[in-house]
């Protein structure tokens, strides 16, 4: 009677774990970091350098990607539109400025991300534009010597977004060619969400040192990598992370990449 009383009590235990075990992957799945404490980092796949040297082909996918972070920004693999992940949704902003929401198959060749908990904030209520943005986020950082994530909501009058031109293989321009000439879509009179990383400069070619923006309107009809703007207001919402983990690419274009080039964009 022993011997079955002790089997019943390993299989309710085994079956207690699993199902704890599937409810904690239905919460990250779900993005809900109400009880996953574990995941407070920046998460960061492939590294600037290589995206600079044109490693333009990725294999962490878009589900991967959304069980690291609620919020994020990068771009696809062959630079096939910008990414700006919100409210755990990435979307994908092509070259012809169209939005859309990519299917959980489709590939990542660089990302930053985040589960976002707000630490500070702050609200601004008169018209500016974004060098004087930048400016007020360094006046109320705590630190310059922490990471930070941004959510930025606010009424725009005009922005002036960047794209990337879909690459394809053999590449032969890095960043230093494609940003110069890159698509740009303008707008007037919104509202939107930037999301953005804050890196200390000590991170080197590893990631872009200070601040690196993108968007995403409200109605889903605009966005890409933030250039230039005028905001008629503003709130801002950081978090502050003291970790940091970033994760390499498994593919033969990573192994063999030379890092001859050395290219920052923006750092402000």
């Amino acid at each position: 009677m022993k011997t079955i009383s002790i089997s019943i009590f390993i299989l309710f235990l085994i079956s207690s774990l699993t199902s704890c075990n599937d409810n904690i992957t239905k919460k990250i799945s779900g993005n809900d970091v109400s009880e996953i404490e574990v995941l407070e980092e920046f998460y960061q796949y492939s590294i600037w350098y290589a995206f600079v040297n044109k490693v333009f082909e990725g294999d962490l996918t878009v589900k991967e990607l959304k069980r690291k972070g609620n919020i994020g920004l990068g771009s696809y693999t062959m630079l096939d539109g910008e990414l700006v992940m919100l409210d755990g949704i990435p979307y994908q902003i092509k070259e012809d400025g169209t939005v859309y929401v990519p299917s959980d198959n489709a590939k990542i060749v660089y990302a930053n991300a985040g589960f976002f908990r707000e630490d500070h904030s702050f609200n601004i209520d008169d018209t500016l534009g974004f060098d004087e943005l930048r400016r007020r986020i360094n006046e109320n950082l705590p630190s310059k010597n922490m990471f930070y994530s941004f959510k930025i909501h606010g009424k725009f009058n005009w922005m002036k977004c960047g794209g990337l031109h879909k690459q394809e293989p053999p590449f032969t321009d890095g960043l230093d060619v494609l940003i110069p000439n890159r698509p740009v879509f303008t707008r007037d009179n919104f509202e939107g969400t930037i999301v953005g990383f804050y890196c200390p400069e000590f991170i080197g070619n590893i990631n872009v040192g200070g601040f690196h923006f993108h968007f995403i309107s409200d109605d889903l009809k605009f966005g890409g990598h933030v250039m230039e703007f005028e905001a008629e207001t503003l709130e801002v919402s950081m978090d502050e992370m003291h970790e940091y983990k970033f994760v390499l690419p498994d593919t033969d274009a990573f192994r063999n990449v030379g890092f001859e080039t050395e290219f920052q964009y923006r750092k402000k």
